[in-house]
């Protein structure tokens, strides 16, 4: 009898301290894992007080399965510490994983973003997965694994240590426990700082992590309520209406065969990843000659934060919320200009269209010319460049061989992460070196920035050639990339400014020089050429666009008070631009989150977004009294002038 209590005092006393090592583990992965956000610095006693709070709230956590493995002491003798060890390990994996997650993507590890990254997404990001990215990440849960092998191992003979000083064990943890409960509720006093705390570093408190409380939902409700939040229904015969626009799009045949003039060469040039700050006499001079002489929009989106989404809106004039739609397989740019006559050429440093759904759109059948190679950095750029001048100079034709007008579409791939620039075109420094882990740290993102500007300079270099001032020429981006400045690093992740907005520079024979600051889309780039080559459109409507330019005039009508919509690439949530993206009066409202389904035909509006793509915190009164002007906005100049049009 008595060897069997020595024996049940020895497994409490496991468990005890597998707890307490258990506890310890959450609070060193939540103050040594990097964080994207600085905190401001705090007094010693409040320093105390939030881990106190965070170690209360592991303690939470794994009180169930530490009873549940007392419970199971006798019945099942060689698992019982097993069970409790892998009930209370969830708590510290899931605060690493969500760390990485959240460093990552700025979402939850327990998030609906997550779940269709390791379900629909997964193949495409692992084919561009690089080692120093994943490294990082593998190290910190080898490390974490052999860490919990090793806390398993010792605490059976850390509790044999307890066992023989059970007094001061026993007053030890007493004292602590006491210590953490006291400590806890100085926290909970002041809850509104401690709330904001565990907002804006959310990725140590555990409650957080497993959405326990989810105070960025209570936050949302708040601003919901102030905006009045409302559901749209779009009409299904307007839906059905536009998919036969799109269906029947075409150039007006009897035109086409009165003309008499030739049609100028057109080519679209698509760089990856790419902010407006690269347009810059020092960083990219040529680009910044053609800006000068061309039509500059220096507020352009593009359809989304993603390549898929940003490329079936350049193509086709629309949003990309009919990527889904019969017209991604019959993209409107390779339809119209092939029935003006021209041949159309894709040249691409990038071949993995399938894997990001894309070849629906991009493959042989739908241009006249299709190289690309598998995605690579600037000597493969250097290639791409030379096969698109070969063609739009047709160095590739025989005498007499006619000289049917071309359309070359040209994708660069230099610019995207890892960001390799020649070692020639290294003059931005002090540059992060090819070891730069991603995601990285705030300290690093200079050094970064500068490697970007680098490749961005290398850029500039390869496409001089193709900047040719007789062609009508774009030059644009998939979409953006993110810095840190919206707590992530890259893109597809959210609807922040970094990562939708890129420049887009417009040029033709003859064009007024123009800065354009009202907000432009890739949607508009596509009615831009029609008008800019000429073509004789049946019906510009099929179009969500603008025409920016037409006939080497400036159009700006209609581009200040519209409202056009871009897409979310790792959820269905969608952001409506408008006036109140520009509006000095807007109080940093970037955007009005919303969700969006034609299946459905409805649109519901969610919530106020800023620049950084989060929930506003920060929404005064004065600012919610507008929420019906912008409700009436969204219903008139997105709403009506999309779907009815009758």
């Amino acid at each position: 009898m008595k060897e069997q209590d020595n024996l049940n005092r020895e497994r409490w006393c496991q468990s005890v301290v597998l707890a307490i090592l258990i506890v310890l583990g959450t609070l060193v992965i939540g103050i040594l894992y990097p964080s994207s956000d600085s905190s401001p610095p705090v007094s010693m006693l409040v320093w105390i007080s939030i881990h106190s709070w965070i170690a209360l709230q592991t303690l939470v956590l794994i009180t169930p399965g530490f009873w549940a493995a007392w419970l199971l002491r006798s019945r099942l003798p060689r698992l019982w510490v097993g069970i409790g060890f892998g009930w209370m390990i969830i708590v510290p994996a899931g605060m690493l994983f969500d760390a990485i997650a959240f460093r990552w993507i700025s979402d939850r590890f327990l998030s609906a973003k997550i779940l269709r990254v390791a379900t629909d997404l997964r193949g495409s990001l692992l084919a561009h997965a690089q080692w120093k990215s994943v490294a990082p990440t593998l190290l910190w849960c080898m490390g974490f694994a052999v860490v919990a092998i090793a806390v398993l191992w010792v605490s059976k003979p850390v509790a044999r240590i307890c066992m023989r000083h059970r007094m001061v064990a026993k007053w030890g943890v007493n004292i602590a426990g006491v210590c953490v409960c006291l400590f806890s509720l100085l926290a909970l006093a002041d809850w509104q700082t401690t709330a904001n705390q565990m907002r804006s570093d959310s990725t140590r408190h555990p409650w957080v992590v497993f959405r326990i409380i989810d105070l960025d939902d209570a936050t949302a409700s708040e601003i919901n309520s102030r905006l009045a939040a409302v559901s749209f229904v779009i009409p299904k015969e307007g839906i059905e209406q536009r998919k036969v626009q799109q269906r029947l799009a075409g150039l007006d045949w009897d035109s086409l065969a009165a003309r008499d003039e030739p049609f100028p060469d057109v080519v679209v040039v698509v760089l990856e990843s790419f902010r407006h700050e690269m347009v810059d006499a020092e960083i990219m001079p040529n680009l910044s000659r053609l800006a000068s002489e061309g039509i500059h929009c220096r507020h352009h989106f593009s359809g989304a934060n993603a390549s898929n989404f940003g490329m079936f809106s350049l193509l086709n004039g629309l949003e990309a919320i009919w990527f889904e739609e019969p017209v991604r397989y019959s993209p409107l740019m390779n339809r119209l200009f092939h029935q003006a006559g021209y041949e159309l050429g894709l040249f691409a440093s990038h071949d993995d269209w399938r894997l990001f759904v894309m070849d629906g759109f991009l493959n042989e059948q739908q241009f006249d010319v299709f190289q690309c190679e598998p995605k690579g950095w600037s000597e493969v750029d250097k290639r791409t460049v030379l096969r698109a001048t070969a063609f739009l100079n047709r160095t590739n034709l025989g005498d007499k061989e006619s000289r049917s007008p071309r359309l070359a579409v040209v994708y660069l791939y230099t610019t995207h992460a890892d960001y390799r620039s020649d070692p020639a075109d290294a003059v931005f420094q002090p540059a992060a070196d090819d070891s730069f882990p991603i995601p990285y740290l705030p300290a690093q993102r200079d050094a970064v920035w500068n490697r970007y500007k680098n490749c961005a300079h290398t850029v500039d270099r390869l496409i001089r050639p193709l900047l040719d001032r007789n062609r009508v020429v774009v030059v644009t981006g998939d979409h953006g990339e993110a810095f840190l400045e919206d707590g992530t690093c890259g893109h597809g992740t959210k609807l922040s400014r970094y990562q939708t907005m890129t420049p887009a520079i417009v040029y033709a024979p003859g064009i007024k020089p123009e800065r354009m600051d009202q907000p432009t889309m890739h949607a508009d780039l596509l009615p831009t050429l029609v008008a800019l080559a000429d073509l004789p459109m049946i019906d510009l409507g099929v179009f969500d666009g603008n025409p920016i330019a037409s006939k080497r005039e400036l159009n700006k009508s209609d581009l200040k008070e519209r409202v056009f919509m871009i897409r979310d690439y790792l959820s269905d949530e969608a952001l409506f631009v408008g006036p109140w993206t520009t509006s000095t009066e807007s109080e940093g409202m970037f955007g009005i989150g919303c969700r969006v389904s034609l299946g459905d035909n409805r649109v519901r509006i969610t919530t106020a977004i800023s620049e950084s793509g989060d929930t506003m915190t920060d929404f005064s009164e004065s600012q919610s009294t507008s929420n019906k002007k912008i409700n009436s906005q969204i219903q008139q100049e997105w709403l009506k002038k999309r779907f009815n049009r009758g």
